[in-house]
């Protein structure tokens, strides 16, 4: 009887024990820190795949202290799938920083719905313009069912644009962002194309005051109809050269260093308190 009771005792302990044990790391999840990159609730990455990703991530979080968050689900509860990766961004505080710097890429089947959500400088870096380029190239990935593929582009894309934006940072005087060139070439095609439509129309309103002139104008046969009567007279000019004056006048350019010259501006919204970025749609 005394060895059953003893026995007793023990497994109740050791579930006591237990039970204390998944109390206290639940606590760590709820109010610390989550650990990791992917998030893979709606199985879409084999773990090798999970792997690479986290691994790439990692070494974009050491380089550019960038926060980069894969997340998949089947299920946002109700929510749009940009403020489910938001709320699961805050819970799980995540980004690096006083503001919280990084960037999730969530995934919902469920709604066949695919969002980038920005936070701190990642809403500085990844600029409604450069969202949608990002956009662009892994969308139609994601339509083919190329999961992975579609992550590693994007993967790419964040890298490349975290070090053009430490090079804008560093100098942003001289540094030419694609934001700005294309602006540039927009405006180039735009001024080429309305001086080829003012000169058309000129060269229209010439043509028909020639063509009225030409029309009022009575033909002659005999070609001493178009002499004067008493013969032809020649006369010179002549222009003296005397002196010359030069006016110089300073252009003053603009030195607008703003984040319009990086990328054009961001399109926010609020979740828990805390601003975000970012874009997506539907694949």
């Amino acid at each position: 009887m005394a060895d059953w009771r003893c026995h007793g005792m023990r497994k109740t302990g050791l579930v006591c024990l237990l039970t204390l044990i998944l109390c206290f790391t639940g606590s760590l999840t709820a109010f610390g820190r989550m650990e990791g990159h992917v998030f893979d609730e709606a199985g879409l990455y084999t773990q090798e795949e999970a792997a690479d990703l986290t691994s790439r991530a990692e070494a974009i979080g050491e380089t550019y202290g960038m926060d980069v968050l894969f997340l998949t689900t089947t299920d946002t509860q109700g929510l749009e799938a940009r403020e489910y990766a938001a709320q699961f961004f805050l819970d799980g505080d995540f980004g690096y920083g006083a503001e919280k710097d990084g960037i999730v890429f969530i995934i919902d089947m469920g709604g066949r719905d695919a969002q980038m959500v920005t936070s701190g400088e990642g809403i500085r870096i990844f600029t409604d313009y450069y969202i949608d380029k990002i956009w662009n190239e892994v969308q139609p990935i994601l339509s083919e069912g190329a999961y992975y593929d579609a992550m590693s582009t994007f993967l790419t894309d964040v890298e490349y644009y975290c070090g053009e934006y430490q090079k804008y940072l560093a100098n942003p005087e001289a540094y030419q962002s694609e934001y700005q060139k294309e602006q540039e070439s927009r405006n180039i095609v735009l001024y080429v194309g309305i001086s080829l439509i003012f000169a058309l129309i000129v060269a229209g309103v010439s043509v028909v005051f020639m063509r009225k002139g030409h029309n009022n104008v009575k033909s002659f046969t005999d070609g001493r109809a178009y002499l004067k009567e008493n013969g032809v007279n020649f006369r010179v000019n002549q222009d003296s050269f005397v002196t010359t004056h030069t006016t110089r006048k300073r252009i003053i350019k603009n030195e607008d260093n703003n984040n319009n010259s990086w990328g054009g501006g961001s399109s926010t919204f609020s979740s828990g308190g805390h601003n975000f970025g970012g874009g997506g749609g539907k694949f």
